[in-house]
């Protein structure tokens, strides 16, 4: 018996037409954005200007601008599409070096995090 590859709705517009084998574990929304950061991340490692710029495009289009939040990282890709301009190659990576690792970091909370959330006290 094959397994049927479905649609599966992804909350950003750069991966809304994902086609993923929901019977084989298929990435969820926030390792491809993981793997969209460590794509850009190696670009720049690379000093491939067309690459780079490519790479961080997808994060830009991947941000729906509705949020304070969004536009913020959209600003931050702005600053990272200029300085590959500039062929500040190691400024941008390091920044989207940070960005990724608050990301995974973000993925896996503290037990400690987790319980004061469930308690509803503040985090930060």
């Amino acid at each position: 018996m094959t397994s049927a590859l479905r649609t599966v709705p992804v909350p950003t517009p750069a991966f809304s037409h994902a086609v993923i084998d929901v019977d084989h574990q298929a990435p969820d929304p926030l390792t491809c954005l993981v793997r969209a950061y460590d794509r850009a991340i190696r670009a720049c490692e690379a000093f491939d200007h067309d690459g780079s710029r490519e790479a961080i495009s997808v994060l830009r289009c991947a941000l729906e601008l509705d949020s304070p939040a969004s536009k913020s990282f959209d600003a931050l890709y702005a600053w990272c599409e200029e300085s590959v301009d500039c062929r500040d190659y190691v400024g941008a990576a390091q920044c989207l070096r940070s960005l990724r690792d608050a990301w995974r970091r973000a993925a896996r909370p503290t037990p400690t995090t987790f319980a004061r959330f469930r308690a509803g006290q503040q985090i930060c």
